[in-house]
């Protein structure tokens, strides 16, 4: 069985993530929500679906943690509120033994950022090798055993940071989860589709956010994944200069947010 793992927050596209979930033709799955929505709507649609709800306010990397609590598949697989699955998702994932899958994803839209961000996309998976440190491609289905160890070290080195942190979390699971294991299978299909940034605004504000929720890591024996070098990645496909002016995008608002 597989378990499908959602954190929640606004609940946007909730609908049509739990709908692209039911229309799976691999149907051996079970779905758990850590909400932590102030919406009343939110918790009224997981009960309509008859997912699992798991209704705590938490910061994101616990409320995966919760997720992975709360869940028994041998199989997890760590999606978002902003992450729809193709119709045969699961039926490919579940053909898989690997003990973490990285899932081939596209974003949904088709302005300058959407098109930039799929570019972005097509180089990580088509030009680069994964490496955890660098986290811009990163394992969505693991083994339950896996995260098993993960979690615990990550709460063992976090300590009381470890239900403070927002982002990077899915890269600090990748990042413990690796050693652990080093058997990282890349699926290339894009079975993912993601609601991504659409605006240049939307962008700004994000990695702005993102680089003041990384201080949380200062101290910690995580205090590496607040170098921006490390996600210099090769680029063999498409406009340079373009990728260049997203990375600047990203980059500048991140730095802000990390240094103010």
């Amino acid at each position: 069985m597989i378990s499908i793992e959602l954190p929640v927050l606004h609940g946007k596209y909730l609908t049509e993530v739990f709908e692209s979930i039911r229309a799976q033709t691999f149907q051996d799955y079970e779905v758990v929500v850590v909400n932590s929505s102030q919406k009343g709507e939110v918790s009224d649609l997981i009960k309509q679906y008859g997912f699992k709800e798991v209704r705590e306010n938490v910061k994101l990397l616990k409320a995966r943690y919760l997720a992975h609590k709360e869940s028994s598949g041998d199989y997890e697989l760590l999606l978002d509120e902003t992450r729809v699955l193709g119709k045969y998702a699961l039926e490919l994932l579940s053909s898989l033994s690997h003990d973490m899958t990285i899932i081939g994803e596209e974003e949904i839209g088709n302005t300058f950022w959407v098109k930039l961000a799929n570019l972005d996309k097509e180089n990580i998976m088509e030009c680069n090798t994964p490496e955890a440190i660098k986290g811009f491609a990163l394992p969505r289905l693991f083994k339950r055993e896996i995260l098993d160890l993960t979690f615990e070290r990550l709460k063992e080195n976090l300590g009381g940071k470890f239900d403070e942190v927002v982002f990077p979390d899915h890269e600090l699971i990748y990042y413990e989860a690796s050693k652990v294991s080093n058997d990282v299978f890349v699926l290339k299909e894009k079975l993912i589709r993601h609601y991504g940034d659409t605006k240049l605004l939307d962008i700004i504000r994000k990695y702005y956010r993102y680089g003041k929720t990384l201080k949380v890591l200062k101290g910690t024996p995580y205090s590496e994944f607040t170098r921006i070098s490390r996600k210099r990645r090769s680029i063999c496909k498409g406009s340079k200069l373009a990728l260049y002016v997203l990375y600047l995008v990203r980059g500048l608002p991140f730095v802000l947010g990390y240094r103010l």
